[in-house]
């Protein structure tokens, strides 16, 4: 059995994010690039309380995360060159796929994990959005 807020699409938003997302939106355009199905992202909008510039799913990038493709397209869609982006994750595999696809990284590293021994490091490492949105507003 699943909790209902998983279920509904509801699960809770960090407290400190949509402070710290407001606060970057004013400088920077913010787009969510999801493994999700485009009707499941639709549902959680009036959810999470953040309006994002653009929500991408994978299936109109046309492929999973974390292929290179995946990200690729995300660009292409936004007409961005990659290295004008910076990709923010709190997990190292999504790091790791914006990273060799030509993007610059942020990791959130809420629990300080140890990150993944790999060529693809990410540019900035924080342990809050909040953190980030300090660092770049």
């Amino acid at each position: 059995m699943f909790p209902s807020d998983w279920m509904r699409n509801t699960a809770p938003v960090v407290p400190e994010v949509p402070a710290a997302l407001a606060r970057l939106q004013t400088k920077y355009r913010l787009v969510v690039l999801s493994n999700g199905d485009p009707d499941m992202l639709e549902a959680a909008k009036p959810y999470h309380r953040i309006p994002f510039d653009r929500v991408i799913s994978v299936a109109e990038a046309g492929s999973f995360k974390p292929h290179v493709d995946t990200y690729t397209r995300a660009a292409e869609l936004l007409a961005t060159p990659m290295d004008a982006i910076l990709f923010v994750a709190n997990h190292a595999f999504d790091v790791i796929g914006a990273k060799a696809a030509g993007m610059h990284t942020a990791f959130i590293n809420r629990r300080d994990r140890p990150f993944e021994r790999t060529p693809y490091q990410p540019d900035i490492v924080v342990r809050t959005m909040q953190e980030l949105a300090e660092l770049l507003a």
